[in-house]
């Protein structure tokens, strides 16, 4: 009975990967990702800093206005990858999510990144944003190639990427 039952186990888990696989949306028109450093930290992360800007001639700040602050703490072992991505006219990143924080700027081109419910927002050289654990797609909808610096913050052996379908608003706009 015991043979059996892993036999069962075995196959569902087949057909769950061999479904997810078949679901999930791939990435188009990637010319190339170059991993320029990768490197672990082992212990916990908890580092902050905090900024004292300086006035704005003609302007008068009021004190909440003159300071600013960023956190970044972990709980376990990290990992952190820098990535130099290139993405030809038309190509995408297809539906995934990161086990983690990505932090990116845009330096060549323009993409339009769009959230779990189809939100659009464009991106332009010199743009920075972020991204983490939630479902999200990127497209180059320009005539020229994206390229995109990506620094990673992972939890220590996780993938840096995990493809997911694509949600039900992306097919109406073409995004699956």
């Amino acid at each position: 009975m015991k043979r059996v039952h892993r036999a069962y186990l075995w196959i569902g888990a087949v057909v769950v990967c061999a479904v997810g696989i078949a679901i999930a949306t791939p990435i188009v028109g990637l010319n190339f990702a170059n991993i320029l450093a990768t490197g672990t930290d082992n212990s916990e992360v908890s580092q902050r800093a905090r900024v004292t800007l300086p006035p704005v001639a003609g302007q008068e700040q009021e004190q909440e206005d003159n300071e600013w602050s960023a956190r970044l703490s972990t709980s376990g072992p990290s990992t952190f990858i820098v990535q130099d991505a290139d993405y030809l006219p038309g190509g995408h990143t297809g539906w995934h999510s990161h086990p983690g924080i990505l932090l990116l700027t845009v330096t060549e081109g323009s993409l339009n990144w769009y959230n779990d419910q189809c939100q659009k927002t464009t991106y332009n050289v010199g743009d920075s944003f972020t991204e983490n654990t939630a479902v999200h797609y990127f497209q180059n909808v320009g005539s020229v190639n994206v390229r995109v610096m990506v620094t990673y913050v992972l939890a220590k052996g996780q993938p840096r990427r995990i493809d997911q379908p694509a949600p039900a608003c992306a097919v109406a706009l073409g995004l699956n």
